[in-house]
């Protein structure tokens, strides 16, 4: 019994020692590598590899990183650096070649697209839908907001009914103004009573400290607010908009922007001009792909695909 346990306890000693001369073998042929010390710009790009800026429309830019930092920690061979401005200015860079790959909160128009003619043809992918939302200061006295009403009195010659009311967008040349003025069928805005803040961040900040204005931003920034907004969420409220096909108000709710209620919605697009099979392939390829999908879906954004949830079912407890 004795001789059987000792023979027993060395084929044991003799595997671990030989698991453990296996480990250390593995460990001197796949040294850990610092990301940090990788130089990307020297890897062949490709769409799991490589090197490459994406420009992001500021109103939008939460999503896009946090689907960025999955997309690079999956793939540890690619390095994608965002640019964050404003929708015009990320299609002047496409249009010079600058950059070629660009995530942006609508499509190309078509004038658009033929500025690529004989260069290449703008590969666009729709992966999730989000809105235009108000916001005001929580001792604001309304919870809704009727937006043609708000226009009408900002543009009235008398104080009546404007009670001093301002508009507070991020920039005049982002989609969130180009969204709005589409939507309300708006070509200019009052001068005195329209105010650009600079970006979605700043004009959360503005509108929490100032009891009459009204902050027009993208949904994104509220459902993913970053470290600065969240100092500020519990100064501000998001109002209810008021939908002219059934004259009822509705929040941004995920369900009431997929139902088409919540009136002031666009869908967002990454648009790929690079005219290889590049990180701009496989990025949009991700985004909105499976893991892509669960990533807006759980960010409060409308995915274009709704990811199945699986179940397993059992016949006994």
């Amino acid at each position: 019994m004795i001789k059987r346990g000792f023979k027993v306890f060395s084929y044991v000693l003799a595997i671990a020692t030989l698991s453990s001369v296996f480990v250390e073998c593995k460990k001197k042929e796949e040294p850990i590598v610092n990301q940090e010390e990788i130089d990307f710009t020297k890897i062949e790009e490709t769409p799991v590899s490589g090197y490459t800026k994406i420009l992001v429309d500021e109103s939008i830019y939460p999503i896009v990183n946090d689907v960025n930092t999955m997309y690079m920690y999956e793939y540890n061979r690619s390095k994608i650096d965002l640019l964050k401005m404003s929708t015009n200015e990320a299609l002047l860079l496409l249009f010079n070649d600058s950059v070629r790959v660009a995530v942006l909160p609508r499509e190309l128009t078509d004038s658009e697209v033929k500025r690529f003619e004989g260069r290449v043809t703008p590969k666009m992918t729709h992966f999730a839908t989000d809105a235009i939302v108000f916001v005001a200061n929580k001792t604001y006295t309304d919870s809704i907001i009727d937006y043609d009403l708000v226009l009408k009195n900002m543009k009235s010659t008398t104080t009546d009914g404007s009670n001093g009311t301002i508009l507070v967008f991020d920039n005049a040349n982002s989609n969130v103004v180009e969204t709005f003025k589409e939507k309300t069928k708006v070509t200019d805005l009052p001068k005195d009573k329209a105010y650009y803040a600079g970006d979605s961040e700043a004009v959360i900040e503005y509108v929490s400290k100032n009891p009459r204005a009204i902050g027009v931003i993208g949904q994104n920034w509220l459902t993913q607010p970053s470290e600065k907004v969240a100092k500020y969420m519990g100064d501000i409220k998001v109002l209810g908009v008021k939908n002219y096909e059934d004259g009822k108000y509705y929040k941004a709710s995920q369900n009431n922007i997929a139902e088409g209620t919540y009136p002031l919605t666009r869908k967002l697009y990454v648009v790929d001009i690079q005219g290889m099979s590049g990180l701009g392939v496989g990025y949009a390829s991700y985004i909105a792909g499976y893991k892509g999908q669960r990533i807006v879906l759980k960010s409060g954004l409308v995915p274009f695909k709704v990811p199945p949830r699986e179940l397993n079912v059992r016949d006994k407890i």
